[in-house]
């Protein structure tokens, strides 16, 4: 494959022509969760595959897999949240809620990820405004809806300049993973609109979440996949969960928000030195435990966000091992593609 940009676009249109006629996962509903965990990284692919290329052919692309979105959003179908008693602007599932029809905060934070940030690109760039400017105000009032509609589960603290969302499913605190993929979806939609609110919510995700991260090693950062409010965690986050954390951490460092660089270069020596192993294979876990194979290479590609945040060996390091475990592939699955557009994006890491 190399790192040669053309061979690595050919790569991506051809695996995302092969996902349902280039369709994706679209006009799908969301009930086991097909929107938030297959389409989602089709849509951040798109993103990524923009900032690569400057082609807005995958702008467009997400535009209209979006519309398809949003025409099946919940208050678009009339479908009523189990624990809110109505419907709500975000897509339900009911794979993960015992059989009830609820809208997961983690599926509103997935799917509305990527058009959150097209809104952000399109609000910033007079060249992009011309084309898409009514299409990104419109999504910015539908993305605004679905934040709306999560307000009601969210809590300040527990401890100060902490917040985090509430389950009335799991009466407690959602899953750190759960939560900050809500988190990228604020900081991007402050950096869109400049609406205060959404970056203190995000500040304080942020600082919930770094505050609960373990350093036995200075090196590095280990933590698990649930803190409850009461301070009970138990062992070390898989892999693949993390690269969510840790996607929305290399955003805030890129923003200044909560984490620095130093941050960063914890996360990625936590891959480099704990996930990746020396014959090849992969941790499970961000503790190095457990086997992690099932999780490659798409989970590495998300781990790439930290590319733009690190200085260029780390980054190198971190871009060229994901490079290699996606050798090993010729086709790649929805959550793969964002690792190779941002292989594409950072190739002059190679």
């Amino acid at each position: 494959m190399g790192t040669d940009a053309r061979k690595l676009r050919e790569l991506f249109d051809e695996s995302d022509r092969a996902i349902h006629d280039g369709k994706g996962y679209s006009d799908w509903l969301n009930e086991d969760g097909n929107l938030a965990w297959g389409e989602s990284y089709i849509l951040l692919a798109y993103v990524e595959m923009y900032r690569a290329t400057r082609d807005r052919f995958y702008l467009r692309k997400l535009v209209e897999h979006f519309d398809r979105v949003l025409k099946n959003r919940d208050d678009m179908r009339g479908v009523a949240d189990v624990y809110a008693g109505k419907p709500l602007a975000g897509w339900g599932s009911t794979r993960y809620s015992k059989g009830e029809w609820h809208v997961w905060i983690v599926h509103t934070g997935m799917i509305n990820m990527a058009p959150a940030e097209f809104v952000r690109l399109v609000n910033r760039d007079p060249f992009l405004h011309r084309e898409f400017g009514a299409t990104a105000q419109a999504y910015q009032a539908r993305i605004e809806e679905c934040i709306r509609d999560t307000q009601p589960y969210w809590r300040n603290g527990p401890a100060a300049g902490e917040g985090y969302f509430h389950s009335p499913l799991l009466h407690e605190v959602l899953p750190l993973n759960q939560q900050n993929a809500m988190g990228s979806v604020l900081l991007e939609m402050w950096r869109a609109t400049g609406n205060p609110r959404y970056r203190e919510q995000a500040e304080r995700l942020a600082r919930f979440f770094r505050n609960r991260l373990r350093t036995d090693d200075p090196r590095l950062y280990d933590w698990a996949y649930w803190y409850k409010l009461n301070g009970e965690a138990r062992g070390s986050e898989d892999i693949s969960h993390a690269s969510l954390n840790v996607d929305f951490a290399a955003r805030c460092v890129a923003e200044g928000i909560v984490f620095n660089r130093t941050d960063a270069e914890r996360f990625a020596n936590t891959w480099l030195l704990k996930v990746r192993r020396e014959d090849g294979t992969y941790a499970g876990e961000v503790s190095g435990r457990e086997d992690g194979s099932e999780y490659m290479p798409g989970t590495g590609g998300m781990w790439l966000g930290l590319c733009r945040v690190l200085p260029k060996p780390l980054a190198q390091a971190m871009y060229r091992d994901v490079l290699q475990a996606y050798l090993k592939k010729t086709r790649y699955s929805a959550g793969e593609l964002p690792g190779i557009a941002r292989l594409l994006r950072y190739r002059v890491l190679a």
